[in-house]
This record gives C-alpha cells, sequence and structure tokens, in this order.
C-alpha cells in the first residue's frame, strides 16, 4: 500500500486491520531488538548440566512482541562423545500459518573437530536470533 490510514471503529464490518499494521504504529519509534532496560534483558546463564537459563526481558522483533517474566530453563541435548559442537540459544519468530508464535529454544549445531555456529533460519517467515553460543566440548 503506497497510503494507509487508520484506526477508525468499525460500522457493520466496514474496518478490518491486521497485525502489521497494528504493529507498524511503533515503526520508527521501537527497534527490532531485546530492551536493555527490562529485567536482565534475557540474559543466559549456565547452571547444571544441560541446562541453561533465559532471564527475564522483552523484546520486539518482526512487529512481534516477546516477554519473559520469569526465569526459563531449557535443557539442550546432551554433548556428543568425540567431536565438539556449538548450539544456539536463540528467539524464534514464526509467521508460518499454522504456528504464527514467537518461543525460545536451542539450535542444535553440527558436530565437529571445529565447530563453527548453527546458521540461523532469516526467511520471509521465520527468522532466528541469537541469544547466546554455547560451545559443548
Amino acid at each position: 500500500m503506497s497510503f494507509t490510514y487508520g484506526f477508525y471503529n468499525s460500522l457493520n464490518g466496514d474496518r478490518k486491520y491486521n497485525s502489521i499494521q497494528i504493529s507498524s504504529i511503533f515503526d520508527g519509534i521501537i527497534k527490532d531488538g531485546i530492551f536493555a532496560s527490562i529485567g536482565t534483558c534475557m540474559v543466559i546463564t549456565a547452571t547444571t548440566g544441560n541446562v541453561v537459563n533465559v532471564g527475564i526481558g522483552r523484546a520486539w522483533f518482526n512487529h512481534t512482541w516477546t516477554l519473559n517474566d520469569a526465569i526459563m530453563p531449557i535443557t539442550a541435548d546432551l554433548a556428543e562423545v568425540l567431536l565438539d559442537r556449538i548450539d544456539a540459544v536463540i528467539l524464534e519468530v514464526d509467521n508460518t500459518e499454522s504456528v504464527r508464535a514467537n518461543s525460545i529454544k536451542i539450535l542444535k549445531g553440527t558436530p565437529s573437530s571445529s565447530p563453527v555456529n548453527p546458521t540461523l533460519t532469516n526467511n520471509e517467515l521465520i527468522h532466528q536470533y541469537p541469544l547466546a553460543y554455547i560451545r559443548r566440548p
């Protein structure tokens, strides 16, 4: 659209607004990222075993918001027996019609004698943002 406006109350269903139109009012005011002044900025901390904790925080990515209002423990897959790997703790924005949700999860890396960060998805429907990379010896 080259010209848009809003918002007006609907009369007999004549006004329909989608999430992008509503979220776009924040364009130029809020930039994509994690808010530096809320909680612990979703900082990732190691605990015991294969568990990491995601700290309290709020994020804004791809015209969607994410709020984590309590420590969130996430369990990683076991380390490999012979090779190292690097896993990523990510915030994923999934616009796929069957999902339409944000999540925080661990993206498992590829085992290697010289491991590299896993490749994040960034396409029209799915965007992954790294919160931390974890070397798994």
